[in-house]
């Protein structure tokens, strides 16, 4: 062709589209198609020309009636969204194009354009990308973490359903288009902060602040609940925030705390020390008393050793040969032990170490300490006593055999055993009871109780003004021997005087059955024995 022959534009536009275009006539029938429709349908212009395009195309609605209103409207027609081509070797393509009449001067509609373009690839994509929104969207509604996101606006864009049920008080303004803080005072309408003590301005100024606080995990309680929650801002201003129902696991942390505070209490209330070590020697667990030991307190005892604490020498070998035992052992062991005080002072103490596993295997050892300072003082003071008592013993001798004999004749009349009842016996005691009359009375109230057969033997003290601890401890080896005959010993008469005594000595009466007159001590008896028939 001439260089300078005129160019028919609109022939070149019609053959170089990329889009397949088609012209038809009134009928429908294929008047001329471009490169790019031989190409969709895989036939040649030569072939489809002529024929009717329903025939070739086999669309899915026909085009029949769409074309029919074209022709009729002068007006072009976009093809339905669901328009489907069927072509050779059952191929489906799926198109959008258009219907657009082709009208001259006259107004005469010359013939009509149809303008294709397969979408088959971009349709299964934007359904592929629908179907992995909805199974996003599953995802996100199947978790039992709530999801929520907000705009940089802090507008709400996006919540699941497990958010929603997370804050029931807040259900009503928990909308997409609404801002955060319109969720959180809808709260406050409903309550949500009245356990917190805050105003409502002071819990919204919070809520806010932890809102806008990106990348921190906290937990908070909300009524009822308590939630961990998490936010994250994105690029774009937004925050995305996680929310999490640890009810159950507050509730725990919260109820081992007590458990933990009432052992600390019990191990700071009760009057004996009580120590937790590991194989290492470093405490685990330390008592209020233990402290006090060392002028210190729990919390500074734990993670040392005993060698951090002011030991002395003796003192830390004992306590190191004895957890070695335990650890070799695997058994109780028991010492007593002195504790040298920071201010110099000794305390004794009565230890026993035992081994202490856990599930996992892990050993240590718990230690249980009494203060028997007291005892071991009053045991050297009665070691005193008895001593200056034989002292003495010794200086009037002459004078304590005449003493004794006046003594035999005394008990001879002043210790009479009475029956007073059947399976009651009694035996009024006046004036001191020393070894020898001990002796003779608890020898005439055994022999009495074996051959009467009495169930209760009765110690009348009425007649004893006072009582030192060698009475006291006659009166209890009395009460003590008739148990062994299975009887019980009671003790009745203890006025003001004696009592004051014996608390002063401190006279260990458990188990000792008193009364306070005679009387009192029989008629207890005899409705013993009528409840025992």
């Amino acid at each position: 062709m001439p260089s300078d022959a005129p160019v028919d534009l609109c022939s070149l536009a019609f053959t170089c589209s990329v889009d397949p275009l088609l012209l038809l006539d009134e009928a429908g029938r294929i008047l001329a198609l471009n490169p790019a429709a031989e190409r969709l349908f895989s036939t040649p212009g030569a072939t489809a020309r002529g024929g009717p395009v329903d025939d070739a195309l086999r669309p899915q609605p026909p085009l029949g009636a769409l074309l029919d209103q074209v022709i009729r409207d002068r007006a072009p027609r976009a093809l339905p969204p669901d328009f489907t081509l069927h072509l050779a070797n059952e191929r489906a393509v799926l198109a959008e194009g258009s219907l657009s009449p082709l009208v001259d001067p006259a107004g005469a509609c010359a013939g009509v354009l149809l303008a294709l373009r397969d979408v088959t690839e971009r349709r299964r994509a934007e359904q592929a990308a629908r179907d992995q929104a909805a199974r996003l969207h599953a995802a996100v509604e199947a978790l039992d973490v709530g999801l929520v996101i907000y705009d940089a606006e802090e507008r709400l864009c996006f919540f699941n359903t497990a958010y929603k049920s997370h804050y029931p008080e807040c259900a009503a303004a928990i909308q997409v288009g609404n801002t955060f803080e319109d969720v959180v005072r809808e709260g406050c309408r409903n309550g949500i902060h009245l356990h917190s003590g805050l105003s409502e301005e002071e819990w919204v100024a919070g809520r806010l602040a932890d809102h806008r606080r990106s990348g921190d995990v906290y937990v908070r309680r909300f009524g009822d609940r308590w939630l961990t929650l998490k936010s994250t801002r994105l690029a774009d201003g937004s925050t995305v925030g996680l929310r999490i129902d640890t009810t159950e696991i507050k509730q725990a942390e919260l109820a081992l705390e007590r458990e933990r505070q009432f052992i600390r209490l019990v191990l700071d209330t009760i009057p004996i020390v009580v120590t937790v070590k590991d194989r290492d020697g470093k405490m685990k667990l330390v008592s209020k008393s233990y402290a006090a030991l060392y002028d210190t307190t729990p919390e500074a005892a734990v993670g040392k050793t005993v060698s951090d604490l002011p030991s002395s020498h003796a003192e830390l070998s004992t306590i190191g040969e004895m957890d070695r035992e335990v650890l070799a052992r695997m058994q109780p062991v028991s010492r007593v032990q002195p504790v040298a005080r920071p201010n110099g002072k000794v305390r004794w103490m009565s230890i026993v170490k035992v081994p202490l596993i856990e599930q996992d295997g892990t050993t240590h050892i718990l230690a249980i300490g009494m203060d028997i300072t007291a005892q071991r003082e009053h045991e050297e003071h009665m070691a005193a006593t008895i001593a200056e008592l034989e002292r003495q013993r010794q200086a009037f001798a002459d004078q304590l055999a005449v003493i004794q004999r006046q003594q035999a004749l005394i008990r001879a009349l002043s210790t009479p055993i009475l029956q007073v009842a059947e399976g009651v016996v009694a035996v009024p005691l006046i004036g001191a009871l020393d070894d020898a009359r001990a002796a003779d009375v608890t020898s005439k109230l055994l022999d009495e109780v074996v051959r009467t057969g009495a169930r209760f033997a009765i110690i009348d003290v009425t007649g004893i003004e006072s009582v030192d601890a060698a009475t006291a401890d006659h009166l209890v080896r009395i009460v003590r021997a008739i148990r062994l005959l299975g009887a019980s010993g009671v003790l009745t008469g203890i006025g003001p005087a004696v009592a004051q005594s014996m608390c002063g000595l401190e006279v260990d009466l458990s188990g000792v059955t008193t009364h306070g007159n005679l009387r009192a001590g029989i008629e207890v008896c005899l409705r013993a024995l009528r409840g025992r028939r």
